[in-house]
């Protein structure tokens, strides 16, 4: 009897577990690491709204760093003080559509990043 109580403990508790970790990745379902083939562009979301984008097209891949915002599924990446030289703008805007964003006027150009799997 208390081999059956043990048992049924056990799942209860792996059931539990599941559920909150299921329950977390629900809750930021655009984290994660985004390709541009176009351009060799790497985009990297994290879940505390930081992003950074490491472009591979010179010799020495170039980081920029700053936070990102998702409204209706619309995204703006606000660029931090001092790292908007290679932009004239403090902030780019995209918009999500499934497993890819796309940013109309990202460095001047039309991209496309796709969720690496």
């Amino acid at each position: 009897m208390k081999r059956m109580g043990v048992i049924i403990l056990c799942i209860i508790i792996v059931v539990f577990i599941v559920v909150l970790v299921e329950k977390d990745n629900n809750k930021y379902p655009y984290i994660g690491k985004y390709e541009c083939p176009q351009n060799n562009t790497i985009l990297i979301l994290d879940k505390n709204n930081n992003y950074t984008i490491i472009n591979n097209l010179y010799r020495e891949a170039v980081y920029t760093k700053g936070k990102y915002s998702i409204e209706n599924n619309n995204m703006k990446l606000m660029l931090k003080k001092g790292e908007t030289v290679s932009y004239p703008k403090e902030y780019i805007e995209g918009k999500i559509k499934g497993d890819r964003i796309e940013f109309n006027k990202f460095y001047e150009k039309h991209v496309t990043f796709y969720l690496e799997k």
